[in-house]
């Protein structure tokens, strides 16, 4: 089914001009100020800009966190100094990044958003990243079965 629809699993995004990047699984279907909340609070500071398309959730967020909001219309890529082309290129480079995998379990995609956030989007040296990943390797669980890993739970959604 195109468009937005229970049948696939929401994935908000955020890059800043920094190349500071957010992206984790929340719901399915269409993203809601209660999941925007989830995911962004403490970590978009207040007095900032949040450019963004023109769903109405944004709005409630924006205003509740004293965020401005410029929001761009339908096919519209930039309004004065302001355009959508950071998000679009992390879109961009996380379809490329997702295409060498051949299709992803949901409950995998968190880790796959993660990794490519580490390598793409990272602005710390190669050592810096190494150290990254192996704080979070090491913080997992060390010792699975095959057993145990085919029957593991998926991942719950921010519900």
């Amino acid at each position: 089914m195109r468009g937005l629809s229970r049948e696939k699993v929401c994935v908000p995004c955020a890059v800043n001009r920094n190349g500071l990047s957010i992206a984790k699984i929340t719901n399915t279907g269409r993203v809601s100020t209660k999941d925007l909340h989830r995911l962004y609070d403490g970590r978009i500071k207040a007095e900032s800009t949040l450019v963004t398309d023109k769903m109405n959730s944004y709005t409630r967020f924006a205003t509740k966190n004293d965020i401005e909001l410029v929001q761009l219309k339908t096919g519209k890529t930039k309004k004065g100094i302001y355009n959508i082309q950071h998000i679009n290129n992390y879109h961009s480079q996380l379809k490329k990044f997702m295409y060498g995998f051949n299709g992803v379990a949901t409950k995998y995609l968190n880790n796959y958003l993660i990794w490519n956030n580490l390598v793409n989007y990272s602005k710390e040296t190669d050592a810096e990243k190494q150290s990254v990943f192996l704080t979070f390797v090491l913080a997992t669980l060390k010792k699975e079965t095959c057993r145990e890993v085919s029957k593991r739970s998926t991942i719950s959604l921010m519900v």
